[in-house]
């Protein structure tokens, strides 16, 4: 596997005439470095030629298009290094400040806040429109609020598009990030799953969809859907968003019906442009009040901790309140707990504290006896079950686990709907560029795989040897070909206490361990236990791959209070072979039958 090699750029290395100061972030087509030239500060973005080809000219290309202060600017481009070119080189405004996710954690604004924050995207948009530019990623990890004056840029065009732009990639779905997904794009995606050279096109009402769910996010600090029982697409395609204002009172009427129309379920009744969403946002901020400067949650201070069930205000203070989500700066009382969620922030890492032996201990019995469950419950199935099974639905399409993770139910598309594959919730179309991102976190080489993980999948694995299943037909395609990670994958998993090579066991979302029906196409995999800071039930969305055995490639997190995060998982079964077994019983090239329990290890590149 090749090593990233922009990660080993030293402080002090020309580039292009630049000297590079340190590194901002990573992710897998590049990275990007803070460099200085002339006494000022760039942002070098470097693409590896050899894995995005012609992409550079394609940003490069929409970047040159737009000129307006809201939007990252170009300052130059180039070949590196000259004599024999491996990068791509972009260089570009350096934006001194925080991810908007960050600032709003961290600065717990007020409705006026937000509403000039989102008014600067729109003008961005409004540009980028103008100018037959779509961004397609629209999202909080893609707007930074300079430190200096709370201005809000857009940035990461990598995966934009204009008439005329090579294309790049041939999935349903152009690379983008499914939380963000309109209801027309994924109403296309579940009509046309099997339709043949079937693309979907996205327009100017896409961005503005996704802008949408970020100022809905801002004010209530919860996603506009809830996946307690059904599938991401299920709900954006056909739930309601509750209006903000209901949601946190403190969100002005004028700014809920902003953001309400921006959340309309078709382009038409959608805000018609980024200009009239400018337009809205302006006049609304005209006739603000006194109550427009209130901060939209409650803060993290003295005013409004509690002591509750027995427990101290600090662990209050750690723990969000369900009723009213709270943001800002934590008080500095010492070091989280191990069940304490990592910010994907900026920030140095903070060293954890030694967990007490008794906490280890706790967590070690608990994963031991959901082994024994499980292998129990395997056991009791196998010898209940005939080698000739009753036949198992071709498309048994898994929902999000709900309050429980031994209760999954099974989200079955709504009637009427086109046919959809196996195994699909939250398709995760992996990103195809490089996010700039002011990190200050370094990747550290990748450490051995750590023991115990696997004690639970391999035990599980055993009870499906003890049952006896055969081996599939010969019918196979080619295995899939190497993808990078996500933008941020290696780094945010790290933040969860995860690193390149670590494994843990899964689950498909089905209510026992047992052999089910699979396609290829977008699924998902439930978290068995914890795995050091990532908790139980924690959802991974990806897409599986069906060839001689089901391979497994997944990208996006989230846990069960709606935690969001990149991630890098490559499915394997519970000996830890890459892909699970087929089955016997289905030797068609794009579905399989495989057993429900794997195993997934994290990973720098899928090979």
């Amino acid at each position: 596997m090749r090593e990233p090699a922009l990660a080993l750029l030293a402080p002090g290395v020309q580039v292009m005439g630049y000297t590079v100061e340190r590194r901002l972030g990573s992710g897998g087509f590049g990275a990007v470095y803070l460099a200085r030239g002339g006494g000022r500060a760039y942002a070098l973005k470097l693409l590896d030629l050899a894995r995005v080809g012609r992409r550079v000219e394609r940003e490069v290309s929409i970047l040159l298009k737009l000129s307006h202060p809201n939007v990252v600017g170009i300052h130059g481009f180039g070949m590196w290094p000259m004599a024999s070119p491996e990068f791509g080189v972009i260089v570009m405004e350096y934006v001194e400040g925080r991810q908007l996710d960050v600032w709003a954690s961290e600065e717990n604004p007020s409705a006026r806040q937000v509403a000039s924050v989102v008014l600067d995207v729109a003008r961005a948009l409004e540009a980028s429109h103008a100018a037959g530019v779509l961004h397609r990623d629209v999202k909080e990890f893609n707007v930074m609020v300079r430190a200096a004056d709370g201005v809000a840029k857009l940035v990461d065009f990598g995966v934009g598009d204009y008439e005329g732009a090579p294309g790049l990639t041939g999935d349903i779905l152009p690379p983008g990030t499914p939380e963000y997904r309109s209801p027309e794009a994924w109403g296309f995606f579940r009509q046309n799953f099997h339709v043949k050279g079937a693309i979907y096109s996205p327009g100017p009402s896409d961005d503005l969809w996704a802008l949408g769910v970020i100022l809905y996010r801002l004010l209530t600090a919860r996603p506009p859907f809830s996946l307690e029982h059904i599938s991401l697409a299920d709900a954006v395609i056909s739930d309601d968003a509750v209006p903000p204002s209901r949601m946190n009172e403190r969100v002005p009427s004028a700014l809920s019906d902003v953001c309400m129309s921006l959340l309309a379920k078709t382009p038409a009744a959608r805000t018609p442009s980024a200009g009239a969403l400018r337009v809205a946002l302006e006049e609304a901020l005209r006739g603000a009040g006194a109550t427009w400067d209130v901060p939209l949650c409650d803060g993290y201070d003295e005013s409004t901790a509690t002591t509750e069930g027995g427990r101290d205000s600090h662990e209050l203070w750690l723990n969000e309140l369900a009723e009213r989500p709270r943001r800002g700066m934590r008080p500095k009382k010492g070091l989280p707990p191990r069940g304490e969620e990592p910010a994907l922030s900026r920030e140095e890492p903070t060293v954890e504290a030694p967990r007490p032996a008794a906490t280890s201990r706790s967590w070690g019995l608990a994963a031991m006896a959901l082994v024994a469950v499980l292998v129990v419950a395997g056991l009791v199935w196998s010898w209940r079950t005939p080698h000739v099974e009753a036949p198992v639905p071709t498309r048994q399409e898994v929902a999000r686990p709900g309050s429980s993770s031994q209760a999954v139910r099974a989200a079955a598309p709504p009637s009427g709907a086109g046919s959809t594959p196996a195994a699909i919730a939250a398709p995760a179309m992996l990103p195809e560029a490089t996010t700039v991102k002011m990190e200050k976190t370094e990747i550290p080489p990748p450490k051995p795989p750590k023991k115990g993980a696997g004690v639970m999948s391999r035990a599980i694995v055993a009870v499906a040897a003890c049952a006896g299943f055969a081996c599939p037909g010969t019918q196979v395609r080619p295995q899939p070909p190497p993808e990078s990670c996500p933008d941020g994958a290696i780094e945010a998993m790290e933040k969860w206490g995860v690193d390149v090579g670590d494994h843990h066991a899964v689950s498909f979302p089905v209510m026992k361990p047992q052999i089910i029906t699979v396609s290829d196409g977008p699924a998902e995999l439930r978290l068995l236990a914890e795995w050091n800071r990532m908790p139980d039930g924690t959802v991974f969305s990806g897409r599986l791959i069906v060839s001689d055995r089901v391979y497994g490639r997944f990208t996006h997190a989230r846990t069960r209070n709606g935690k969001r995060f990149p991630v890098c998982l490559e499915l394997q079964s519970g000996s830890l072979e890459k892909g699970l077994e087929r089955e016997s019983g289905d030797d068609n090239p794009t579905s399989a039958r495989v057993f429900a329990v794997g195993d997934v290890k994290a990973v720098s590149e899928f090979e």
